[in-house]
């Protein structure tokens, strides 16, 4: 049997992730600029970890999955905290960079630009693990339309459409399609549905109100998680209230709100004096994320204290590191910047990864027969995954970004065309 709750694994596989990600291998992931000075650089060193830290608890799902058939959370809690931390990182990292854009441009941005930013900047990566996912859902059904064609295509075009679709369906009727890329791609949705609430709440920015709205937001969403959890929250087995989806719905906004919050609060100076940046702030950060899983491994039930304790405290940590706090130099370390590059590919591509290792004869019974095997299997997946996501970021995310910000000047200097003319004749 495998002991899923062993915890050794998890920072073993970090410690064969980084050390590959330091070979000069690597060296095309390095950051442009190897750093432009600015606090929030830290960041830079931030996404890898988080990233690997969803693969890990998608190991343990994947455990579950391969005994059962059926994907869904496990009983080990501690990679399960890791993973609701590690997301509620991106969705704060997401809130806070765009929340920026628009505090540096006074609310006013350019939009188009933005929005085309967003499109080569995701969709290029998304594109080829979905395509790569069809193909897979294809090859399991027997290359044979199990469904009407016209509903198929629709169905593949809904997985295509950059995550915007939500949630999209089975393809060709294959129930587990989105197990195929670990059922990652559901954070998309809610990043798309921010970006295109950005106009609307551009208008607190412009008007100087940022830091209250977004301070109100995070009160807001602290006060529905209150109420909706206040008879009880969720227990393992039993199917929640329709109450607590809104808590849900309530901690989800507000780990973007926090991000938007942590950015209003560097814009307006909040705590520079305090120089955030010394060691001891530092510890400060670690110990917020130590008394988040501490609050979470307390319990199998996820009630009113747990929900309430992720935003602030993950907010505190965030707040820590984009004052410039590099965690005793570990967000510094290149091969923390190089997987942050690859976060993006690491993240997506992570059940395609396991699809391909499980599918070599002999690897799932080996996997399947004790806990060291186990880690192995998925650890030698990891590193896979961490090769495989440099190739992936050289040759089709970087490009995108490079397509987008072609296409973006060019839409940036259509308006000045008529100007310049005008100012020849």
């Amino acid at each position: 049997m495998v002991d899923i709750h062993s915890v050794w694994p998890y920072f073993a596989m970090m410690l064969a992730c980084f050390a590959l990600a330091s070979l000069p291998w690597f060296r095309s992931a390095d950051p442009a600029g190897h750093g432009s000075g600015r606090r929030t650089d830290t960041l830079d060193g931030l996404r890898g970890f988080l990233a690997l830290s969803v693969f890990a608890v998608h190991a343990i799902v994947h455990y579950d999955f391969l005994r059962t058939g059926v994907w869904k959370p496990s009983s080990a809690q501690f990679y399960n905290v890791a993973g609701v931390v590690s997301v509620a990182l991106f969705f704060m990292l997401t809130g806070f960079l765009f929340w920026n854009k628009l505090l540096k441009s006074g609310g006013r941005p350019g939009w188009k630009e933005l929005y085309i930013g967003r499109v080569f900047r995701l969709g290029p990566m998304y594109v080829a693990a979905v395509a790569t996912m069809i193909v897979i859902v294809a090859y399991r059904t027997g290359f044979e339309w199990r469904q009407p064609p016209l509903q198929v295509i629709a169905q593949a075009l809904a997985w295509l459409a950059l995550g915007i679709v939500p949630p999209p369906p089975a393809i060709n009727g294959y129930a587990d399609t989105g197990t195929i890329l670990a059922g990652v791609t559901w954070t998309l949705f809610f990043e798309w549905v921010f970006y295109f609430s950005l106009p609307l709440w551009a208008f607190f920015v412009r008007r100087g109100r940022h830091l209250a709205f977004s301070a109100s937001a995070v009160a807001a969403c602290l006060l529905v998680i209150l109420a909706a959890t206040w008879n009880g929250g969720f227990v393992p087995g039993v199917k929640p209230r329709p109450v607590l989806l809104l808590a849900v719905l309530a901690e989800l906004i507000g780990m973007i709100a926090t991000g938007m919050l942590v950015a209003s609060l560097l814009h307006e100076r909040i705590g520079e004096r305090w120089q955030l940046q010394r060691k001891r702030f530092g510890a400060l950060a670690l110990l917020a994320i130590a008394l988040v899983f501490a609050a979470m491994l307390s319990t199998r039930n996820i009630g009113m204290l747990q929900l309430l304790a992720l935003c602030p405290l993950t907010g505190l940590f965030l707040f820590v590191l984009c004052s410039g706090n590099n965690l005793f130099g570990a967000l510094s370390w290149p091969a923390s910047r190089r997987l942050s590059n690859m976060s993006y590919s690491i993240y997506l591509a992570q059940g395609l990864a396991m699809v391909a290792v499980f599918a070599v004869p002999g690897v799932k019974d080996y996997a399947l027969s004790g806990t060291l095997p186990f880690w192995i299997v998925n650890i030698a997946c990891a590193l896979a995954l961490c090769a495989a996501s440099r190739l992936t970021y050289r040759y089709i995310e970087e490009p995108g970004i490079r397509w987008g910000k072609r296409v973006s000047d060019r839409v940036r200097s259509k308006p000045q065309q008529p100007a310049a003319v005008a100012a020849a004749q």
